[in-house]
């Protein structure tokens, strides 16, 4: 029971021990030609961030890096990067990708709920799919605010267990999982991966965007901001009809790029995202 309860705390607080099994299943690499829906996702995202980060040089940490896609961007582009992740694997993923690219970068394995550094440190502190993954983020917000200097930027992305264009695709994929281990003569196999696109093995919570954004007005930000993002889900596709929808999602760039800066209650509850967004009071 003791072995139960302890397993369960982990996995409400970033569900470290669950990432590997699903970092399998994913394209880890990094390139910048949105060849891909996963890297389209990034750079269209990375389009906005340009419109609102600091000018380089400015020191920028990402809290729950993954694969550091857009602290390599931007590492590219004349910022310290600073990447920390509770998980070593994907962190050695990340390592490897900097190098790929010729790239130096700053990588940590840390708890985003106690960051090893001193308060006011960085000019940039961001997290992309981190919040939703612990069942009370206000320590990890805090903490994110904490080490951001006066002045500073903070950026979430957030995703969490809630309606959006996402869930029809989550029906999508669960469908298209299920024929293929059908066809492949393990329905049991396929009924459980299937399953998985509603119930992952990692914990996400269900907190609303105005929960959200009042965990974040507790701390020292002002001027924040929320906008729901990603109109479109991300589907499993095979590699040709990736390409394909990819493809499709590029000629909708222009509405797409004025859905994700609309401040509406549409964006706010179709988008796959939200995004959070202020900045640390200098008083």
């Amino acid at each position: 029971m003791k072995t139960a309860n302890k397993i369960h705390s982990t996995h409400t607080h970033g569900s470290p021990e669950s990432w590997n099994e699903v970092y399998e299943d994913l394209d880890l690499s990094y390139s910048e030609k949105a060849d891909t829906q996963g890297k389209l996702f990034e750079l269209v995202k990375i389009g906005f961030l340009n419109e609102i980060f600091p000018k380089p040089p400015a020191k920028m940490l990402e809290v729950g890096c993954g694969s550091a896609f857009v602290s390599l961007f931007f590492a590219k582009r004349g910022y310290e990067t600073h990447c920390l992740d509770i998980n070593k694997f994907i962190l050695k993923i990340s390592e490897k990708n900097f190098k790929a690219e010729g790239i130096k970068g700053k990588f940590i394995a840390g708890n985003a709920e106690k960051l090893p550094f001193p308060d006011n440190q960085f000019d940039i502190v961001t997290s992309f799919g981190l919040l939703e993954h612990f069942e009370n983020p206000q320590t990890a917000i805090s903490e994110m605010v904490r080490v951001l200097k006066p002045g500073g930027l903070f950026f979430a992305d957030i995703v969490p267990d809630r309606f959006s264009c996402q869930t029809i695709g989550n029906v999508f994929n669960s469908f298209v999982v299920l024929i293929y281990w059908l066809l492949k003569g393990k329905p049991a196999l396929g009924l459980a991966k299937a399953l998985r696109n509603f119930k992952p093995a990692y914990f996400e919570n269900s907190f609303s965007w105005q929960e959200y954004k009042k965990m974040i007005e507790k701390t020292k930000l002002k001027e924040i901001q929320v906008r729901g993002n990603r109109p479109f889900p991300r589907l499993t596709l095979p590699k040709s009809l990736d390409r394909i929808y990819t493809l499709i999602l590029k000629s909708t760039i222009f509405i797409w790029k004025k859905f994700d800066r609309r401040d509406n209650l549409i964006s706010k509850t179709w988008g796959a995202g939200l995004w959070f967004w202020g900045y640390k009071s200098k008083g």
